[in-house]
């Protein structure tokens, strides 16, 4: 998948985090809501609603084994691949840490995309 790398945040001095560890935060990327997890140091960005009831997945948490928990239902999603257990999917994003700073994938539409 090709993707448009847009700049989020200045790139975190060293040893430091852009949120804190094993955290979930709210991102607003070009008009648009996404959550941005902290597992362990490694940053996952997605869709912010829950494709269940609408929750604000950056209102949820992160358990044990590295999944973003819906506050409504306790739904669970992979950071990874965005997928739950009772069968639900939600989108996810790359992030890449750049000499320059942080970056988020997002995917490029097709000429033939019109939403």
């Amino acid at each position: 998948m090709q993707y448009d790398w847009t700049k989020i945040a200045e790139k975190p001095a060293e040893n430091k985090n852009l949120i804190a560890n094993n955290t979930v935060a709210k991102l607003t990327v070009k008009g648009n809501v996404y959550f941005l997890a902290n597992r362990n140091g490694h940053y996952f960005a997605g869709d912010n609603r829950c494709p269940h009831a609408g929750a604000a997945l950056h209102t949820g948490w992160l358990n044990e084994k590295g999944e973003i928990v819906c506050p409504f239902h306790r739904f669970c999603f992979d950071l990874e691949n965005g997928r739950s257990k009772e069968g639900f999917c939600v989108a996810t994003y790359p992030i890449e840490i750049r000499t320059d700073g942080v970056y988020m994938g997002l995917p490029k539409k097709k000429w033939y995309e019109f939403w």
